[in-house]
């Protein structure tokens, strides 16, 4: 079974900084990525692209379309798919309005990929 990042997209999230924190934690840690994100985005033909573009430069990509996708399917899918080695969001605590600390049951390491203080607050 191969080893595989998740980057969770948000409608709000940056998806430069994802996509290549996603990545190069995938070339480090020679995994997979899989990419969470709702299929009715109107930037989803960009998320493709970008998907394209990864799968061109060696990383094996996989979308997998999340309607309504929030942070408790975030954690359920990683607990049902042992493969995943790190879930990647951007900000941790803007996915917080859904009650609670949905990451507390997260089984494997979250990496906030948009915490840094010189980059914009994801709402």
């Amino acid at each position: 079974m191969r080893r595989r990042i998740v980057v969770a997209l948000r409608p709000v999230s940056p998806l430069d900084r994802l996509f290549a924190v996603g990545a190069s934690l995938c070339r480090r840690m020679d995994a997979d990525l899989e990419v969470l994100a709702d299929p009715a985005r109107p930037d989803w033909a960009d998320i493709e692209a970008r998907a394209a573009r990864l799968a061109g430069e060696g990383v094996k990509v996989h979308l997998t379309p999340a309607p309504g996708l929030n942070a408790r399917f975030v954690v359920e899918h990683a607990r049902r798919h042992e493969c995943v080695t790190s879930v990647v969001v951007g900000r941790p605590a803007a996915w917080a309005g859904e009650g609670g600390d949905p990451w507390s049951r997260l089984e494997c390491p979250l990496v906030a990929a948009s915490d840094h203080p010189d980059l914009p607050k994801e709402q």
